[in-house]
């Protein structure tokens, strides 16, 4: 789809970027040639590793920015995110832990990056995605630390802690809602761009009960998504940016610098093809779903919630 053809769709529009782990910097070489290409978002809505890319951007915009953002993702190792603690572990087998890991590395991670900047003070309208982990229902974090709203966004359940904002108990936004079309449109979108990372190649059935449990994971996740792009709800037009299948998983930390070339070749090369070839516009009569927002506030590591490995 070419950048005219982009320019056309109904405005508002707004960047999708679905959660993915580790995957995620696939999204950096996507926001790259699109920019590259003059296509520009006036809402950016961000899910898991999503939101992530989608607040950095927020204040990282143009190709000096994005420099930034990939380094950031070069820059990540497993330890940033992700230690293992025996007693931790101990702990939460035995239900005295909501999550076999921590939040410590993590949101200081965040904090290191994207400080104690607030959603409403974006440069860009911003919209993170997570999941209220006792209705089920996705809401919109529209206000408030941008920290913790990322950090509420990508707590993937059991591996991290849920974080707590008014009240409310959150976890990762992929776990209903990968690909939040319904709450994309009720910020007021008339079109969407949505972000695609690289989903699981078919392969040979893993062995391990953590490899399996991974796999099927993701495998969930990827199928309510494809539903979703499917039927998108009415009054929303819908335009998926696709990746290629890979190997790679969620916790695959250490590829990102081939990730985001990956994803800039390839967003390069669809947006040099014109509509039809390889693209696909979703538009949908079904009815959409109302907006549930709240209010994202500091939150210490001991209550929030690290993200999901990027």
């Amino acid at each position: 789809m070419t950048p005219d053809e982009i320019a056309a769709l109904p405005r508002p529009l707004a960047f999708v970027l679905p959660g993915g782990g580790a995957l995620g910097s696939y999204q950096v070489g996507v926001l790259r040639a699109l920019t590259e290409s003059g296509v520009t978002p006036d809402q950016l809505v961000g899910v898991s590793a999503g939101s992530v890319n989608a607040a950095l951007f927020a204040w990282n915009g143009g190709l000096d920015g994005l420099d930034h953002m990939a380094d950031i993702w070069r820059g990540i190792r497993r330890r940033d995110l992700m230690r293992v603690h025996p007693g931790r572990l101990a702990q939460a087998f035995a239900g005295q832990q909501p999550s076999f890991l921590d939040n410590r590395h993590g949101s200081s991670f965040l904090r290191r990056h994207l400080g104690n900047r607030v959603i409403e003070h974006s440069p860009l309208p911003l919209a993170l995605v997570a999941t209220d982990l006792s209705t089920g229902e996705s809401v919109a974090l529209t206000s408030g630390d941008t920290t913790a709203a990322v950090l509420a966004s990508s707590a993937f359940p059991g591996v991290y802690p849920p974080i707590e904002i008014d009240g409310r108990t959150f976890i990762d936004g992929g776990v209903v809602a990968d690909v939040p079309l319904d709450v994309t449109l009720a910020l007021g979108v008339k079109s969407a761009l949505v972000l695609s990372v690289p989903p699981l190649r078919a392969d040979q059935p893993p062995r391990r009960a953590l490899d399996i449990l991974i796999r099927a994971s993701s495998l969930g996740v990827e199928a309510h998504g494809r539903t979703m792009l499917r039927r998108p709800p009415a009054g929303l037009t819908v335009v998926e940016l696709p990746a290629a299948p890979t190997a790679l998983t969620t916790f695959d930390v250490g590829q990102s610098a081939s990730m985001i070339e990956e994803g800039y070749e390839a967003a390069r090369a669809w947006l040099a093809r014109a509509q039809g070839i390889g693209t696909v516009v979703f538009r949908s009569t079904e009815s959409a779903a109302v907006i549930c927002t709240t209010t994202a506030k500091v939150q210490s590591p001991e209550r929030g919630s690290v993200t999901e490995p990027l």
